[in-house]
């Protein structure tokens, strides 16, 4: 049977008893261990937040190509500031979007790059604020996952991220003719760091690999040989997926499931019947602080359970995968 994503209501772990906040820990640890993704609700983020959000990021996408085209990176590996379509790329393939990519201004490693208050008037102050908004609710699921896991305060997975040198994303998908054999907007992939929160507007596309039709963990591979089921959006919800080192930190107990975006399903019903419409959506990637070394925790492998991967160290990790990820530009 295609997988499921669970719908799970966060409200009892932020306000709820100990044993309230344990039976959602327990709720969580089993879906993203069996499927990977959890819709979440009740989450604690105000939905005039989210509207807000995707109001400033049609306003962003709509500035001139000049406009835009100033608030570009000094290099596309850094990963702040805009992103044209092509730009970024998936073994080779390019990715139908463009995006606007901005993190924490303490992280020196990588800095923002803003449009002008000229430019676009008050998006800096709320882009920053949501920021934070996501920041907060990163460090509840990261509390949410330690308490699945029985880790003790000195063990618990937040104090990896402490720094929160996170990227939060605005995503578009423009228009776009259906080419004969389908589309593809975003090849098969899966995610880097450590959790993704994404906030998806109506129009839909996201497509979850079914784990049983494939014996690979590869994205290529899964993408070649494996089935997928399309996410439908879900109002009031985020999704949340485990990255790459999330599941080599649990030694594979949560699944960094493979998804991709192509066509809608019922993309004939929003518009022209040989255009697939527009698409908007937010991502927020969490990922360790740099100098961590992520490694199979004590609790998640033994004789049972052997350490499946080497030792690695998350900055030198993700700064590789960065520079892969991104093209440079013309």
């Amino acid at each position: 049977m295609p997988p499921t994503v669970p719908s799970i209501d966060f409200k009892p772990f932020l306000h709820g008893s100990a044993g309230d906040r344990q039976r959602i820990a327990s709720e969580i640890d089993e879906a993203l261990g069996s499927v990977g993704f959890i819709q979440l609700h009740n989450h604690g983020i105000e939905q005039h937040k989210v509207d807000d959000c995707f109001q400033w990021s049609k306003r962003l996408f709509a500035l001139s190509e000049a406009g835009k085209g100033s608030i570009r990176p000094s290099s596309p590996s850094r990963n702040r500031g805009y992103s044209g379509i092509g730009n970024e790329k998936v073994r080779d393939r390019m990715c139908m979007k463009e995006s606007f990519n901005c993190g924490n201004p303490k992280d020196l490693e990588r800095d923002n790059s803003w449009p002008t208050e000229e430019l676009l008037p008050g998006f800096r102050h709320f882009t920053e604020d949501f920021y934070q908004d996501c920041a907060q609710l990163i460090d509840q699921l990261l509390q949410c996952l330690s308490l699945a896991l029985n880790l003790s305060p000195k063990d618990s997975l937040g104090q990896y991220h402490a720094s929160s040198l996170f990227d939060l994303s605005f995503i578009h998908y423009p228009t776009v003719s259906l080419p004969s054999g389908g589309l593809t907007r975003n090849p098969a992939h899966s995610d880097f760091g450590t959790l993704t929160l994404l906030f998806q507007d109506e129009v839909g596309g996201l497509e979850v690999a079914d784990t049983s039709s494939t014996n690979s963990e590869i994205s290529g591979r899964v993408e070649r040989s494996g089935s997928f089921v399309h996410v439908d959006p879900k109002p009031g919800t985020i999704l949340v997926n485990v990255g790459y080192l999330l599941m080599r930190w649990s030694n594979g107990h949560w699944k960094d499931t493979v998804h991709r975006v192509s066509e809608p399903p019922h993309w004939k019903d929003q518009g022209s019947a040989d255009a697939i419409p527009e698409r908007y959506s937010i991502a927020y990637f969490s990922a360790p602080d740099p100098a961590t070394v992520v490694e199979a925790l004590p609790c998640c492998c033994g004789d049972q359970a052997p350490n499946r991967w080497k030792s690695v160290n998350a900055g030198d990790y993700l700064r590789r995968k960065r520079a892969a990820l991104y093209a440079q530009e013309a």
